[in-house]
C-alpha cells in the first residue's frame, strides 16, 4: 500500500494512525519500528521521524496482517476454483469478480490464495511474499479474469522474469463511457499515487520524455464496437503493470470504464446495467510454460458482464 504526506512537520507514526484507523498509533509504532513502513524508497524505523510534503510511504502488508502473531494463510475449501489449464509448473485460474487475489489488511481468509492453499499446500513456500503464495501477477478485486499462478519455485522465478520482460501478453476487454477520439492509440501517461485518497491513482499527463520515471505506464487500446456516442466496447493491453493502470488510463483520455466509480464511472448506468462492478475482464493471456511451451488462453465473458451488453445493445 502507498501513501502520499500532504504535509510538513507531522510525525510519521501520528499520520499513519490518522489515516487508517484499523491500527492504534501504538501499533503503527511496533509496524515502524519492524520495518513494515518505507518512505521515499528507505526502511523507516523511527516512529517520530518527520514527513515533508510529498514523501512517498510504502507500506508492507505481510508485515501488519499478522500483527497478534506470526502470520499464516488458512486454507479455504469453500472458494470454488475455475482451473483452465493445470501442468507440474504452473495453473491458470479464472479469477470471477470480487474476489480477493490475496490477504490485505481488512480480508484476511476470503482470497483467491486461501483457496489455491487449501488445494495446493506445496504453493505455501512458492514466491517471494509470505500473503502471495504462487501468485506472479494480480487482477483487482473486482476485475475478473485470467490469473497465473506458479506451483513451485523455479516456476515462479521463470515466470516473473517473463512479466518484467514484458513478453507475456495480456488482453483485456473493457466497456466503457464515452469513445476515445482514436480508433485505436497508446496511452503513456505516467502512473502516480494521489494526494487525496490513497485508494486512488492519477495519471500524470503532462511530463517532459527526460522527467519519465519509474511510474511510466503505457496501454494500448482498440475500440472493438461503439454503441451510439456513448459507450465503447475496447480491447485493452496492458504494455506496463501499475496499480489500476488500465482504469486510470482510460479515465484520463475521457472513457472511464462502466461500474468503477472511483475513476469516474457513473453509480447509475453500472444500475441500469445490472452491474455491481466495473466491466474489465482479463480474457486473453499468452506465455511460455516453464516447460518451454508457448501457450495462448482465452475465455469468454462471465454472466454479469454479457447480462450488461445484452441490455447496451438493444
Amino acid at each position: 500500500m502507498e501513501l502520499i504526506a500532504e504535509e510538513h512537520g507531522g510525525r510519521l507514526d501520528k499520520f499513519l494512525a490518522a489515516r487508517d484507523s484499523k491500527f492504534s498509533r501504538t501499533e503503527w509504532q511496533r509496524f515502524i519500528r519492524d520495518g513494515a513502513v518505507s518512505v521515499n524508497g528507505k526502511v523507516a524505523t523511527k516512529p517520530s521521524l518527520t514527513l515533508h510534503t510529498h514523501d512517498k510511504l510504502t507500506i508492507l502488508e505481510e508485515k501488519t496482517v499478522g500483527r497478534k502473531g506470526p502470520f499464516r494463510i488458512e486454507p479455504d475449501k469453500d472458494i470454488p476454483l475455475d482451473i483452465v489449464y493445470e501442468d507440474a509448473d504452473i495453473l491458470i485460474v479464472n479469477k470471477p469478480a470480487g474476489l480477493l487475489v490475496h490477504p490485505t489488511f481488512s480480508e484476511r481468509r476470503h482470497t483467491l490464495v486461501n483457496a489455491l492453499v487449501a488445494r495446493y499446500p506445496e504453493i505455501i513456500a512458492v514466491g517471494e511474499n509470505p500473503l502471495r503464495a504462487g501468485i506472479v501477477h494480480r487482477l483487482d478485486k473486482d476485475t475478473s479474469g485470467l490469473v497465473v499462478v506458479a506451483k513451485n519455485q523455479p516456476a515462479f522465478l521463470s515466470t516473473k522474469k517473463q512479466f518484467l520482460d514484458r513478453v507475456i501478453v495480456k488482453k483485456y476487454l473493457a466497456l466503457t463511457e464515452g469513445i476515445p477520439q482514436k480508433p485505436e492509440g497508446d496511452i503513456t501517461y505516467d502512473i502516480r499515487p494521489s494526494t487525496g485518497n490513497r485508494l486512488r491513482k492519477v495519471a500524470v499527463k503532462k511530463l517532459e520524455p527526460e522527467k519519465r520515471s519509474r511510474r511510466s505506464a503505457e496501454t494500448h487500446y482498440a475500440v472493438k464496437e461503439m454503441f451510439g456516442a456513448r459507450f465503447a466496447l475496447i480491447d485493452v493491453t496492458p504494455k506496463t503493470g501499475r496499480t489500476h493502470q488500465i482504469r486510470v488510463h482510460l479515465a484520463a483520455i475521457g472513457c472511464p470504464i462502466v461500474g468503477d466509480a472511483l475513476y469516474g464511472g457513473k453509480r447509475i448506468t453500472a444500475q441500469k446495467l445490472g452491474l455491481t462492478r466495473q466491466f474489465l475482464h482479463a480474457y486473453y493471456l499468452k506465455l511460455t510454460t516453464p516447460g518451454g511451451k508457448e501457450m495462448t488462453f482465452e475465455i469468454g465473458l462471465p454472466e454479469d458482464l454479457r447480462r450488461a451488453m445484452g441490455k447496451i445493445a438493444r
